[in-house]
């Protein structure tokens, strides 16, 4: 069945996310080029005046294949001039929404494929961990505007979190400002700064506003070498891969 899931990449298995790259490209071609073809399924018609937005989902698949060892040669580009979004960027037509998308992964997955790189959110504060730094890294003004909405939520079920879900999906569709990459960096490093050598301790500390996403990407390197699960299991490495 043709789907492009909403929820994160880092949520899908291996086959799952090169499956869903391909199908990006599928749904690009029949859309951008007037094809017949699965014109009336509904991921097409969700698409269809949208392009942009599905252009958005590739760019974080990619990224995050990226992120898991998979080169890419093929990028979503041309015709994109000519389609905008109906509303905004974080206005989506779902045709699950996030938290049944959840739901459905967890039923898909129900044999604990292993090849995932971020786990499966058990509720809504889990959802939270997997995606507090790209939020930071958007503002620290909504870093706290959730931190403040989840306190004493920590068992928040998924089921009545699908407002809350579709909210943070909307906030990571946002640029980074320096100064949110910069926030995120230095909250990153504190992971690290105990048990760092020498070295990776002069990465950080003569860093530039240039050297930033390295930086990131620099993190997760570290991560796996300090077996950090907590940062490993972060959408925020799938933001600056490359």
């Amino acid at each position: 069945m043709m789907r492009v899931w909403d929820i994160h990449p880092g949520y899908l298995s291996r086959q799952n996310l090169l499956g869903q790259h391909a199908e990006i490209h599928a749904l690009y071609s029949v859309i951008s080029g007037n094809k017949k073809g699965y014109s009336q399924h509904p991921e097409t018609m969700r698409w269809k005046d949208n392009l942009k937005g599905l252009v958005h989902i590739h760019e974080l698949t990619v990224l995050e294949m990226q992120l898991r060892g998979f080169n890419h040669f093929s990028p979503c580009e041309k015709g994109t001039e000519n389609y905008s979004y109906p509303g905004s960027v974080s206005d989506p037509v779902y045709v699950d929404p996030p938290a049944k998308q959840i739901e459905i992964l967890f039923e898909k997955y129900r044999q604990n494929d292993a090849s995932r790189r971020i786990p499966l959110p058990g509720n809504a504060f889990a959802f939270w961990a997997h995606h507090k730094y790209s939020v930071m890294a958007r503002g620290y003004n909504h870093y706290k505007e959730i931190q403040a909405h989840l306190r004493g939520k920590e068992k928040y079920p998924l089921t009545e979190a699908g407002p809350f879900i579709e909210q943070i999906l909307k906030i990571i569709k946002e640029p980074v400002p320096i100064k949110g990459l910069a926030n995120v960096v230095d909250h990153l490093w504190g992971y690290f700064k105990n048990e760092a050598s020498i070295e990776e301790k002069e990465i950080y500390l003569h860093r530039e506003p240039g050297d930033l996403p390295h930086l990131v990407n620099f993190f997760y390197t570290l991560a796996r070498k300090y077996n950090r699960l907590y940062l490993l299991h972060s959408t925020i490495f799938a933001d600056f891969t490359g």
